[in-house]
Order: structure tokens, then C-alpha cells, then sequence
């Protein structure tokens, strides 16, 4: 066996590298990764924000108050609704003249609609006008339930007046003709495809858009 002479590079062998190079090495690549990550974590950020304020344009208060309305208008038109389907509904049957089950279709719409007419025309809603649109007295049993909500009413009023948005409980109708589906309905029971006879409850419109349909009595 020939041994190399000192100082000769023996280039049949691979030394080991030096631990301090191999972590340094390491080191480098790790820096030149974290600095990769940076970039794309300043890109994202910056992507994130345009986002954010794109959507804050959408769904934002716009400058004339719009935006901050429009949820407010729903809650409204959401409670409208409520509000039609079983309290005003409650009191027309209480009213009636009759027993319940003796009460027609056609006489009980057209009580509901009277106290709409009361509750959400252009007059201002009262608990004695409420009570003559049924046909009692102001000293009948019904008329604390009429006085609670005539000011459940006028609250509603007062919260869709202090809106930007022009709103308001639209009555308009033509007898005889047939139901415009986007902005009209017929009222529970009653058949879609009669022309309407007369307005049960109001539409909601909200600058021109419709948040709770007509709802008619058809025949």
C-alpha cells in the first residue's frame, strides 16, 4: 500500500464537512426562504386590504346614508309582516260580529285591511279611528289592544322617518285587474291567478324597492 506523501492531496477520499460551514450554508437558505416568505406575506396583506375596503364601498354608508338604512328598512319590513299576520289579524277576528267560524273569508280581509289602512295610511294612527274601522266603540274590550298597537305603528313610522331613504306603505291598487308578481301577492287562501279585488295589507317600498309585497284579497 502507497502512502500519500505530506502535503499531497489525496483525491481518492471525500473529508467530511466542517460543522460550522454545513450551518451556515443552512443559515443562508433559510434567510433567503424567510425573506420569499415575506414577500408573498406583504403581498397577501396588501391584496387583504384592497378587499376589505372594496367591500366597505359596497356595504358602507354611502353618502347619502343608504347603506346604514338599508338594514334598518328590512327589520321594519321583517316586523311589518309579523305584525300583519298576527296582531292586526288577531284583532279583526276578535271583532268579528259573528263566531269565528262563522266569520267569511271576504269579511275578515277586508277588517284586516281596514286597520292597515289605520295603522299605516297617511293619517296618523289612532286608537278611536282603529276602533270605528271595525265597527266598535271606544269603550269596547278591544280597545287597549287597539291603543298597544297604534303605538307599535307609530313607532315604526317614527323609525322609517328617521331614515334617509324614502319609504312607505304603499295602498295603490286597481280592482279587477291581475296580481303584479313583483311587487303583489295574493293573501294566504286566496287564489294566485283571480284578479285582485281589493288591498288586505300595503306593500313596503323602500326607494322604489319592494321589501314587503301588496298582499290582496283575489276573486
Amino acid at each position: 500500500m502507497t502512502i500519500p506523501a505530506p502535503g499531497t492531496p489525496d483525491f481518492g477520499r471525500t473529508s467530511p464537512e466542517d460543522p460550522v460551514n454545513a450551518l451556515a450554508r443552512r443559515l443562508t437558505l433559510l434567510e433567503r426562504d424567510h425573506k420569499a416568505l415575506l414577500r408573498d406575506y406583504e403581498q397577501l396583506r396588501l391584496r387583504v386590504d384592497e378587499l376589505e375596503e372594496g367591500a366597505h364601498a359596497w356595504a358602507g354608508p354611502r353618502p347619502d346614508g343608504a347603506g346604514q338604512d338599508n338594514n334598518l328598512h328590512h327589520l321594519i319590513a321583517r316586523e311589518f309582516v309579523v305584525l300583519v299576520e298576527q296582531r292586526v289579524q288577531n284583532l279583526a277576528r276578535a271583532a268579528a260580529r259573528t263566531q269565528p267560524s262563522q266569520d267569511p273569508p271576504e269579511a275578515l280581509h277586508r277588517r284586516i285591511g281596514a286597520i292597515c289602512r289605520v295603522l299605516f295610511g297617511t293619517a296618523e294612527p289612532s286608537s278611536s279611528a282603529l276602533l270605528s274601522a271595525v265597527h266598535r266603540s271606544r269603550l269596547d274590550p278591544l280597545a287597549s289592544a287597539a291603543a298597544r298597537l297604534c303605538e307599535r305603528a307609530q313607532e315604526m313610522r317614527r323609525q322609517r322617518e328617521s331614515s334617509v331613504m324614502p319609504a312607505s306603505w304603499d295602498f295603490a291598487f286597481t280592482a279587477g285587474a291581475p296580481l303584479d308578481g313583483t311587487w303583489q301577492e295574493p293573501w294566504p287562501g286566496c287564489p294566485a291567478e283571480r284578479p285582485g279585488r281589493f288591498v288586505v295589507a300595503p306593500a313596503y317600498l323602500v326607494a322604489e324597492q319592494v321589501y314587503a309585497k301588496q298582499r290582496v284579497h283575489t276573486g
